[in-house]
């Protein structure tokens, strides 16, 4: 197990890197220079805060209960993305042209700026996505007792407050580079950058988590076929109405859960 102080150190770190990063992005953008910060890689990169810390989890969860049908959670933002010129291009102009700040501007703007539709949007995506959060802190949490240790981590201290600390960081990240100002024709560079830059880190982490896992554990990629052949998942059922119901429900958060609207549209 890594030591609890040198895991605390190498968190705070990170954390540390992407609130430097954020800044640094906004103070080029600020500056007109950093003309790369709009470049399609850094958006495109971007894109992979769909991919949340509890993919590492419900992702290999779900792969491990249902195989193949795990497939689906990413095939259906896979469409959307190969549709984007008749979906994506028309939701970004729309917003620029009704000064769209949120799915909730969205969704009202489209019914004469219900104010009152606007509050019933945002409440109930807020109910929505609190469970959600609730999640991620909740692997955070489970993340830092499989590195620490559980004896560790309860001796030192405990999920309740680990859980408080990261939420009360992303509180402040949110706060300082994302909600500053409301103008609907800023672009927050800064929290671009840095998700760009959480990105690379989560390619290279899955990969290395892959590379273990096939080479490390499954003795190679015939290993790990042959350990799926004696699994019961290696007849994989495929349920047309399941998976049409699965592409349509990922397709649909992709464009409509609020961080991925945020970064799908508001900020290209």
């Amino acid at each position: 197990m890594v030591g609890f102080n040198l895991l605390i150190v190498v968190s705070l770190s990170y954390v540390a890197l992407l609130f430097v990063v954020a800044f640094w992005g906004d103070t080029q953008a600020r500056a007109g220079g950093g003309g790369w910060l709009r470049s399609p890689i850094v958006y495109t990169l971007s894109l992979s805060i769909y991919c949340t810390a509890w993919t590492f989890y419900g992702a290999v969860g779900y792969a491990a209960r249902s195989g193949l049908e795990f497939v689906t959670i990413y095939l259906g933002p896979t469409l959307v993305m190969v549709g984007w010129w008749w979906v994506l291009r028309r939701l970004v102009r729309i917003a620029r042209v009704q000064r769209v700040t949120s799915i909730a501007d969205l969704i009202s703007s489209r019914y004469g700026k219900s104010n009152l539709l606007g509050v019933i949007v945002t409440l109930l995506a807020v109910i929505g996505t609190t469970p959600y959060i609730a999640l991620q802190l909740q692997s955070v949490v489970l993340s830092y007792e499989v590195f620490a240790g559980r004896g560790v981590q309860d001796t030192v201290t405990n999920p309740s407050a680990t859980a408080f600390w990261v939420a009360a960081g992303l509180a402040a990240f949110t706060v300082l580079f994302g909600t500053r100002t409301l103008d609907a024709n800023e672009r927050h560079h800064g929290v671009v950058t840095a998700i760009a830059l959480e990105a690379v880190v989560k390619l290279i982490a899955l990969l290395a988590v892959g590379v273990f896992v096939v080479w490390g554990i499954g003795g190679g990629p015939v290993g790990i076929a042959q350990a799926i052949e004696a699994s019961e998942i290696a007849v994989w059922d495929i349920q047309g109405g399941r998976w049409a119901t699965m592409l349509f429900l990922s397709a649909a958060a992709f464009l409509t859960l609020p961080r991925m609207f945020q970064v799908l549209v508001v900020e290209n």
